[in-house]
């Protein structure tokens, strides 16, 4: 039997127990519940592929029978677990303060990736012992806390402090990926990591699958960070811009670098796809800043405002055609879906509505024989996207008609997209039960209603209300700062880089001791880090006991010179006695 689905109130409950308190215990329940999630779709996965394998095959018609059914009652299984992951997606408030969901909308965040445990013990005490020619029980603690460092990147803290441990082991994975894991070691290791949308596993062997997955979780990380801010002040709605230009910076980083993903949350059209979505919150929220500072009522103002908010509409108008698309349907969470489409229908609404109290403004001053400032004029002529004759009139207009008329124009195309923000809204449980989203919208209808009846009886020419232009868009995407998080060499005692690399090999350590003849030891050093034998005279001692021109010095009378520098190698070897013991390696 496939296991019971959670009921409809399961993550509602979620919620009210959680606001007793911390946020974090909720996002920790349901990350928890995801992880549970992805080891069954895996198992149900396996199981799946395997009996699609069978019916291939098996020649017996029961036998095929028998493996087509297991195969169907596993995939139907897995539609239910994934299911229940699209519910999880789903759960945009778990993301946002306690005291914020009765009063803000929320962002919608992506999930981070999870990851199966990974064993690098065997692995890497192969390499280092077959490989670098060194006892491997001297690095075991090195070697299990990276271990530990990777485990944890699938369950950071949702603050900088997590952004700087997916940093950090990235860095580190750097480093040891030059030293432990490389396809020409034929290390073994398989990183499993599950996609962070339909829970399905995806096996890579490839150091580059496993970056790309950590900066994806810097990403999803940073649209988290945004979605947990107060969006009523302007410092927390300028930290979750800054967080969501840092999410944007993080994606684009990785559709430029890594190519065919086995999963289709990094696939570069998912990668497009979650970028332009921070990039539409990104600038709706730079929009609800703006808002907060907004004071005055001047048409100028007005005018500038339905400039800006159409560039948020603009913004969330190609997701909306992007999860239209039927392949963005069966993947992306039907939550997601209807919000991109409220989004896109509200922010059109507002725009509206704005241009419509600008030119009831200025019917105003023309009734009263005002005179229409230069200055307004300028902002009509940006406000308009085409140079088509509805938008000249409307930025030349100084009839009182035409303004009522254009006004009553912006009016009905406001009602009629308020509308349909209502309906997509209803389309969906999720923000169905999202009451300060139920409000927002609600609240945005009746005030374009009660506009427009309040301009029911002024007389007014009957025209097409023009085109709004979208104001530019100035987001500055961050890419990940690398270099802000510094990591020591988990295994700098292998050697310095690039000489003790995978890439290089060389001979199985021997040590020589060499006697001081007349003419000194009879061989020459250049180099640092390692310094390397440059040459050796004929019958000297050096050449007498087998040093060869190439040789790398590891060791002088057993302190490690590896790391030192020419000149103090030199002066270690010259400090010696009449005896010197070098330890050597021959590159291959």
């Amino acid at each position: 039997m496939a296991s019971a689905r959670p009921s409809s109130t399961y993550y509602a409950e979620s919620l009210e127990e959680s606001s007793i308190g911390d946020v974090s215990t909720l996002r920790t329940k349901l990350q928890s519940r995801r992880a549970q999630l992805n080891v069954e779709i895996e198992k149900e996965d396996k199981f799946h592929q395997g009996s699609k394998r069978l019916v291939r095959a098996s020649s017996d018609h029961k036998a095929r029978d028998q493996a087509q059914l297991e195969a169907s009652f596993a995939e139907s299984k897995i539609r239910v677990h994934q299911a229940e992951l699209a519910k999880i997606n789903s759960s945009l408030q778990a993301y946002q303060q306690e005291g914020l969901r009765s009063s803000q909308p929320p962002l919608i965040p992506f999930a981070l990736k999870t990851t199966a445990r990974l064993s690098v013990v065997s692995s890497f005490t192969d390499t280092i012992s077959g490989h670098y020619h060194m006892d491997p029980a001297a690095l075991l603690d090195q070697i299990y806390e990276f271990q530990e460092l990777r485990y944890a990147v699938s369950n950071v803290t949702r603050d900088e402090s997590g952004v700087e441990s997916l940093l950090e082991y990235h860095n580190q994975l750097q480093l040891v990926s030059k030293r432990l894991i490389h396809p020409k070691l034929r290390h073994g290791l398989a990183f499993i990591w599950y996609d962070a949308i339909n829970g399905l596993p995806a096996v890579q062997q490839s150091v580059t699958f496993e970056k790309a997955c950590i900066i994806f979780n810097i990403a999803a990380l940073h649209s988290q960070m945004a979605a947990q801010e107060d969006r009523s002040t302007v410092a927390g709605a300028s930290r979750a811009v800054a967080s969501l230009e840092k999410g944007i910076g993080a994606l684009e980083y990785m559709k430029d670098r890594f190519s065919n993903s086995p999963t289709l949350d990094m696939s570069d059209e998912l990668l497009s796809f979650l970028s332009d979505l921070l990039r539409a919150q990104a600038q709706e929220v730079r929009w609800e800043r703006e808002q907060l500072e907004m004071k005055r009522t001047e048409p100028s103002t007005i005018i500038d405002a339905a400039h800006k908010t159409k560039s948020v509409a603009e913004c969330y108008s190609p997701l909306k055609e992007l999860v239209e698309d039927n392949s963005m349907k069966g993947y992306l969470p039907e939550c997601w879906i209807s919000y991109v489409k409220v989004k896109e229908a509200h922010y059109k609404a507002l725009a509206h509505y704005y241009a419509a109290l600008a030119h009831d403004h200025l019917a105003s001053a023309c009734k009263g024989e005002e005179v229409v400032g230069e200055e307004v004029r300028m902002e009509l002529k940006f406000l308009y996207a085409v140079d088509s004759e509805e938008a000249q009139d409307a930025i030349t207009a100084s009839n009182q008609q035409y303004h009522v008329g254009l006004a009553k124009a912006h009016l009905n195309c406001a009602v009629l997209a308020h509308e349909y923000a209502l309906k997509y809204n209803s389309y969906s449980r999720d923000l169905s039960d999202i009451k300060p989203l139920c409000q927002m919208l609600q609240d945005a209808a009746a005030r374009t209603r009660a506009k427009k009846e309040e301009m029911s009886e002024e007389e007014g020419a009957s025209i097409m209300a023009p085109a709004i232009k979208p104001s530019e868009i100035t987001l500055k995407p961050v890419f990940p700062e690398f270099s802000s998080v510094e990591v020591e060499d988990l295994f700098r005692s292998l050697g310095p880089l690039p000489a003790f690399s995978a890439e290089n090999s060389w001979s199985t350590p021997r040590v020589l001791t060499i006697h001081r003849g007349k003419g000194g030891l009879g061989l020459s050093l250049r180099g640092s880090r390692p310094s390397s034998v440059s040459a050796v005279e004929d019958g000297s001692p050096a050449e007498d006991m087998g040093v060869c021109v190439g040789d790398w010095v590891l060791a002088v009378d057993g302190r490690d010179v590896r790391y030192k520098s020419h000149n103090d190698a030199i002066a270690i070897v010259t400090d010696c006695g009449d005896e010197v013991t070098f330890e050597l390696v021959t590159p291959t």
